[in-house]
């Protein structure tokens, strides 16, 4: 088959209601051959052929061909490779399908019907008329069952110019297994092709100057929390894109003249900015209103079209993509005279900087440079007109993301460096990834009274460390107050924070101390009152766990090391009985660190300390079981119920 006859250009998802409906069906199926001795099944899905071919011509225009031979076992796998979806842009790009059709397990051949093709818009862009260039060729194919091989086979062929360089971050392997893989880079002799490899099996890889024929090549699916692919997977990654400063260059550029100035930027930053007078406040009000009310549009950076849009543009239609959206912030602030200048962060696990790509980029961001010095051009009039920018201080610049606001050291962005910006003399700026329990510790503290009717009152504390204080965040009032419910609420449901007094709000720690009241009385049976610590500890809302899963064989990565200790004392009226009281828990430990629980009880009062401390970031699937276990143990009804006879 070759066709490049334009198609119908439709938003359906042909295929996902029936799949549901098969799924389904596959779980009562399975439901009633429960009982049956089980055979070995084959994976859902076998990849037995996959090519990947790259071709840089002397003119700037670029080739891809891809040939892919899939076997469907399951209908499982059925979404990612029975209904294929290619994407391209439909005004530079030339869509060659060369072979699409689906071998049956009989033998046959079904080819592709000329019906089964359409040009669809991608969900993530569609209905944004500045990318309805955007199109993808979706292939309904035929034939579809249990046995099956799926053959597709396309070519896409782009104008000069449509790319500004050749690059690919590649992840050799596949959640199935593959029989043979076959990757080739070809460029012009002129042309610097710079590879990176990691991780590729001894056995079964073969290389060449510009190819690389990989074979059977096992499963290896996915799962929650594990560390990013870049660091265990088998990983090639190409580029011509020259040196990390020249790659950089290209998107400082870009951002610089995208931030273009006229009568309506100059008004939007007047009126945001009324009431706020330092650098940092203005660059915070710019922000904040992007984010109330921009349109932030993403979708994946090879998507993207090869020159951003001007900032006026973007502003006046109020959408745009992650750089575009930077590159407004950035002509905002330049429209008040702000010393800001465009900026790159990236994730350490993810970033090389020897094959620089567009999709190892975390952020696009406006950098605000502190003073004295400022920013000043040399040999120009303005930091945008093209001329190398120097800055006279030693200090690091504030780092803001159009979306999300100012970026400090943080879950979120804790592990990301800056990227050097070309001619900016700044000291290198990382925000290191959390490594030491000691650094990050969550201690919630206090006294709790319970009263005849059940309700409780009282008293607690929490003191707050690294990953569990981001002052950012905690900047209002309400924001403190919210914070501290949300935490409290992981300690006893249904606290209410009645007031609130901050003992402390620095870049890593919190302290504050909340008179708090529960909202309604304990559940009564009969005559007994039963109360339940939460399930959760504290922790969980920044450290995050898989714990629903029992299987594991990857790593698991956790936001950063940590402890957490929660002391809570809790008094009843004197002629009450505790009857039942939450079992102490001996401690759990091991090479990523330990759990304990213990009960301490008075005549009218009783003390629960619960300890967790995790000692790594990354743990074992082994540690990870062991930590999960203990966990278990504090999350019981055993260990966190309490019954009072009045």
């Amino acid at each position: 088959m070759h066709t490049t006859k334009p198609r119908r250009h439709l938003t359906t998802k042909p295929r996902r209601e029936m799949l549901g409906l098969l799924v389904l069906l596959s779980v009562f199926g399975a439901a009633h051959c429960y009982a049956q001795p089980a055979a070995v099944e084959p994976p859902d899905a076998v990849i037995e052929l996959w090519e990947q071919h790259w071709t840089l011509n002397a003119d700037g225009s670029t080739v891809y061909h891809e040939k892919k031979h899939v076997q469907l076992n399951n209908e499982r796998a059925y979404g990612e490779f029975a209904d294929p979806r290619i994407t391209h842009r439909a005004d530079l790009e030339q869509l060659e399908v060369l072979v699409a059709r689906t071998k049956l397990a009989d033998g046959r051949y079904l080819d592709l019907p000329d019906y089964a093709w359409n040009e669809v818009g991608p969900d993530p862009s569609a209905g944004w008329p500045a990318y309805a260039n955007l199109w993808q060729g979706l292939l309904v194919m035929s034939g579809i069952e249990p046995g099956c091989v799926v053959e597709l086979e396309y070519r896409l062929t782009s104008q000069p110019g449509t790319r500004p360089y050749l690059a690919a971050d590649l992840r050799v392997d596949h959640r199935y297994p593959i029989r043979k893989r076959v990757i080739t880079v070809q460029v012009p002799s002129d042309v610097g092709l710079k590879v990176a490899t990691a991780n590729l099996p001894e056995r079964g890889t073969q290389m060449a100057a510009g190819s690389w024929t990989f074979t059977d090549l096992p499963a290896a699916a996915d799962e929650p929390q594990a560390p990013p692919w870049q660091t265990r997977r088998p990983r090639l990654t190409f580029s011509t894109a020259g040196l990390a400063s020249d790659w950089l260059r290209h998107w400082t550029s870009q951002m610089e003249a995208a931030a273009d100035q006229s009568d309506l930027i100059a008004k939007l930053a007047s009126e945001w900015t009324k009431d706020q007078h330092t650098p940092s406040d203005k660059l915070r009000a710019l922000q904040e209103k992007l984010a109330a009310s921009f349109n932030f549009v993403d979708f994946p950076v090879a998507w993207w079209p090869a020159t951003l849009r001007p900032a006026s543009e973007v502003l006046r239609d109020n959408y745009g993509l992650p750089a575009e959206a930077a590159a407004a912030l950035l002509a905002l602030g330049r429209a008040l005279d702000l010393p800001v200048v465009p900026g790159i962060l990236v994730d350490d696990d993810i970033w090389n900087r020897e094959v620089p790509q567009d999709g190892m980029v975390s952020a696009f961001v406006v950098l605000l440079v502190p003073k004295p010095g400022g920013v000043r051009a040399v040999g120009g009039e303005s930091p945008g007109d093209g001329h190398p920018i120097v800055t006279d201080t030693g200090e690091p610049p504030e780092i803001w993301e159009p979306r999300r606001g100012k970026i400090v050291r943080e879950g979120r962005w804790a592990g990301h460096m800056l990227l050097p910006v070309p001619d900016l003399l700044m000291p290198k700026m990382s925000l290191p990834a959390w490594t030491s329990a000691d650094e990050s510790r969550c201690r919630v503290h206090g006294k709790l009274t319970l009263s005849d009717d059940g309700s409780l009152v009282g008293t607690l504390t929490l003191r707050a460390t690294g990953l569990f204080a981001t002052s950012e965040s905690l900047r209002s009032a309400d924001a403190q107050k919210a914070r501290m419910g949300a935490l409290l609420g992981h300690v006893v449901p249904a606290l209410n924070v009645e007031s609130l007094v901050v003992k402390t709000l620095a870049a890593a720690e919190f302290e504050a101390t909340a008179q708090v009241k529960s909202g309604a009385p304990l559940k009564k049976l009969n005559d007994r009152f039963t109360m339940r610590l939460a399930q959760d500890g504290p922790f969980l809302a920044d450290v995050p766990l898989p714990l629903a899963v029992s299987r594991r064989e990857q790593a698991v990565r956790l936001t950063g090391p940590f402890e957490e200790e929660i002391t809570i004392t809790l008094e009843w009226p004197e002629k009450w009985k505790l009857e039942i009281t939450p079992d102490e828990l001996a401690a759990s430990s091991g090479n990523w660190g330990s759990v304990e629980q213990a009960v301490t009880r008075g005549e009218h009062s009783l003390t629960l300390t619960r300890r967790t401390r995790v000692t790594q970031g990354t743990l074992a699937a082994a540690d990870f079981a062991a930590l999960r276990a203990a966990l278990n143990e504090l999350r019981s009804e055993y260990a966190r119920t309490l019954v009072l006879k009045p």
